[in-house]
């Protein structure tokens, strides 16, 4: 069996208490895209799957709410892990168990989506290689 945490979260309920909530399933880690929610962040994640008839891989993403406990304090731009608990609201399902790397507050060009970097690759080097071949002639 594996490990549960507890964290205390408060629960916006009439009364506004406080109880332990355990993890359990599936533990991963993406990057935090939104925070402007209260107590709520969106995490994003790149996923690569296998497609055997075509012998390619496929990127997607997928963004995750995930509640974000007073005492983690997650930021746009910080990479987090993430765990699967039980339901918090209608959308969220997740927890944000640790803050892995800060980011600066705001997101980088290509921090959230690294597979399109290789397409904006692609146009600078058909951009060079015109240049090139005006240059040449």
């Amino acid at each position: 069996m594996k490990n549960k945490m507890q964290w205390n979260v408060t629960i916006m309920s009439s009364n506004n208490i406080e109880r332990p909530l355990s993890t359990r399933g599936h533990i991963t880690s993406g990057v935090v895209v939104s925070d402007r929610a209260k107590r709520t962040v969106i995490v994003q994640r790149d996923i690569e799957t296998y497609i055997p008839r075509y012998k390619r891989y496929a990127r997607s993403i997928s963004k995750t709410p995930a509640h974000n406990p007073e005492e983690m304090g997650a930021r746009m731009g910080d990479v987090v892990e993430i765990a699967e608990c039980r339901k918090i609201s209608k959308t969220k399902a997740w927890i944000v168990t640790k803050i892995l790397h800060r980011g600066q507050g705001r997101l980088e060009p290509g921090q959230v989506k690294p597979h399109d970097e290789g397409q904006y690759n692609k146009e600078a080097e058909k951009k060079d290689a015109a240049v090139k071949t005006e240059a040449k002639n």
